[in-house]
């Protein structure tokens, strides 16, 4: 499997008006795994994301807020099932996002 993340479609689903989500790989029966890109405008945020699988998100341009810290391009975070955030961007921002199980029903 391979992608490049500057030339991967845009998603139908849309996370909302300020965030575009590009589908990189969908889970399969094999390999449940799913990856996004999402890019962040200026501002934008999406409320209370509480996870029920495994995440972990890589911040690869400018800087990603949880609702309780800012994390600069080049950090790593993992968030196990049970835990709650609060994505958002103040000044932009574009992530990976990994669901080594699956993704959030």
């Amino acid at each position: 499997m391979s992608a490049h993340l500057d030339q991967a479609p845009v998603s139908g689903s849309q996370v909302n008006e300020h965030i575009t989500m590009r589908l990189l790989k969908e889970g399969t029966p094999n390999d449940p795994s799913v990856i996004v890109l999402l890019e962040f405008a200026p501002g934008a945020q999406f409320g209370e994301d509480r996870h029920t699988v495994r995440e972990i998100v890589h911040v690869l341009k400018g800087e990603f807020g949880d609702g309780a810290n800012v994390w600069p391009a080049g950090t790593l975070l993992c968030a196990e099932p049970g835990s709650v955030h609060h994505p958002q961007s103040a000044a932009g921002c574009t992530i990976l996002v990994v669901y080594p199980d699956g993704e959030d029903a």
